[in-house]
């Protein structure tokens, strides 16, 4: 008999493999253990990407996740956090091309499950005196992206509960904001200015540098009203 480690990585590869061979592929019931890891892993991707099952209908989300889950089988027990390779895995697919917006409408699958899962912020601090030195930085609960598609119209469609059958956007890019509120996630389209003030205060600058890094590259907007309109949404806090 292997001891139970070899036995144990010989059967994770013949759950996995699509011809398993040897000694573990003659067991009784390998076929139920199969069918049940694919399964789940399946159907774990379906819970992590509501938005994508929706745009590629049952069966070929079914036939995509199950390649994904041969190529990037989960590495935890925690079926929570599979699939964060899974937009990188879609933009290599070579039917892509004709759903060029499904990778970026993944990206924001996964920025709203990191979101909904994020841990809580602190309490807001004392800061006396406002002088502008403070550092701004991103809310623990808030994620952003800058995308290069109108994936944020496409999500917030089939996300919503809008009719999104005829839904016909423009050709362009979009930026989209995540905050969580309470126990619900709130999205938010963004602009490049808002965009570029996350970035700016994610890397940890102070409130005076922030501010001036988007004037700069951004004079027509009142930054002074982006800045406020991301802190009120939760995006920011005052360290």
């Amino acid at each position: 008999m292997p001891d139970l480690a070899t036995f144990q990585e010989a059967f994770a590869q013949a759950l996995l493999a699509e011809t398993p061979v040897g000694p573990i592929a003659r067991q009784p019931g390998l076929n139920v253990h199969r069918n049940t890891s694919a399964r789940g892993s399946i159907e774990a991707l379906r819970s992590a990407f509501p938005t994508i099952d929706q745009l590629l209908g049952e069966e070929m989300f079914c036939a995509v996740a199950l390649a994904y889950r041969n190529e990037q089988p989960p590495a935890s027990p925690v079926l929570a956090a599979y699939g964060a390779c899974f937009a990188n895995f879609l933009s290599r697919q070579p039917w892509v091309g004709e759903l060029p917006y499904i990778p970026d409408v993944a990206r924001l699958d996964w920025l709203w499950l990191e979101c909904l899962l994020a841990r809580d912020c602190g309490p807001p601090r004392n800061h006396g005196k406002w002088d502008g030195t403070q550092r701004i930085v991103l809310s623990p609960t808030a994620r952003f992206a800058w995308l290069t598609s109108p994936a944020m119209t496409i999500w917030q469609a089939h996300r919503g509960s809008h009719e999104f059958a005829e839904l016909t956007p423009d050709w362009r890019e979009e930026g989209a904001l995540f905050v969580r509120k309470g126990l619900g996630v709130h999205a938010e389209p963004i602009g490049r200015a808002e965009h570029l003030l996350l970035v700016a205060c994610a890397a940890g600058t102070s409130f005076n540098d922030c501010i001036a890094a988007v004037a700069a590259a951004h004079p027509d907007v009142d930054v002074v009203n982006l800045f406020v309109r991301s802190l009120a949404l939760g995006a920011l806090t005052i360290l």
